[in-house]
């Protein structure tokens, strides 16, 4: 199996069916991720773009289809197992636990690391996203929109997972605080991590970071392209809105 650029997929998605209790929100979505890509997730409201991300975490049913990661099939596994395997995800909203504050939450993001190692993983956040530094005794409810994002990507990132799943990192952001958070995505992705970027606003400037671009509607893969193509297509706003 490989990707669009014909290198080896690192996440494989085949014929997914997807969705909560009987219902059915993916019907057979298909989709490859090569190691290191940056691939941006957009589509209207209701085309399954977080149920696909919950699926690839187990966190919503699996009816059909199979989920791989680096050759293993991971969709009969449990969340736990496959974070185990490299796989970290930030979901949308409450990604962050707000009596603790921003150590604490890092400190309870290290059970998968080895004993000894939550020190030097903690540190390493900072560095990358030295405003968590500046705020790491305040609680997680105080913290900004944006600062709120930062703590639950550094979160994820504390087990250094291969493959980060990002569930609209930005939305309601501030345009200061989403060049900030889109920023150090970014940076992450440089560094060799294979991001899953589901995008709901600002996709203009998403776009420009990303490789590669899946487009749903209806549950399934409408088109997929180099992001840049994309960028420039003249039906852009109906693709993104389903309009």
């Amino acid at each position: 199996m490989t990707d669009n650029n014909g290198a080896p997929a690192q996440l494989v998605v085949r014929d997914l069916v997807a969705g909560y209790g009987r219902l059915p929100v993916l019907h057979g979505l298909s989709l490859d991720v090569a190691a290191g890509a940056m691939v941006a997730i957009i589509g209207p409201n209701g085309a399954g773009k977080s149920t696909l991300t919950k699926a690839i975490m187990r966190l919503v049913e699996v009816m059909g289809g199979e989920i791989r990661f680096e050759g293993t099939r991971i969709d009969g596994l449990e969340p736990q197992a496959i974070a185990a395997l490299g796989v970290g995800y930030v979901p949308q909203t409450r990604n962050v636990f707000g009596a603790l504050s921003v150590e604490e939450n890092l400190e309870l993001s290290c059970n998968l690391l080895p004993r000894g190692a939550a020190g030097a993983a903690i540190e390493a956040i900072y560095a990358r996203f030295p405003r968590l530094r500046q705020r790491r005794s305040q609680k997680g409810a105080s913290l900004s929109g944006g600062e709120r994002q930062m703590l639950a990507i550094g979160s994820a990132l504390i087990s250094n997972p291969k493959l980060i799943i990002l569930d609209e990192p930005t939305s309601g952001l501030s345009p200061h605080m989403t060049t900030e958070v889109a920023e150090g995505i970014k940076a992450i992705n440089d560094a060799g991590t294979t991001v899953i970027w589901v995008v709901e606003e600002n996709p203009q400037q998403i776009l420009a970071l990303a490789d590669w671009v899946y487009v749903l509607d209806g549950g399934t893969v409408r088109m997929s392209c180099a992001a840049r193509d994309l960028l420039g297509a003249e039906n852009f706003r109906e693709l993104f809105l389903g309009v």
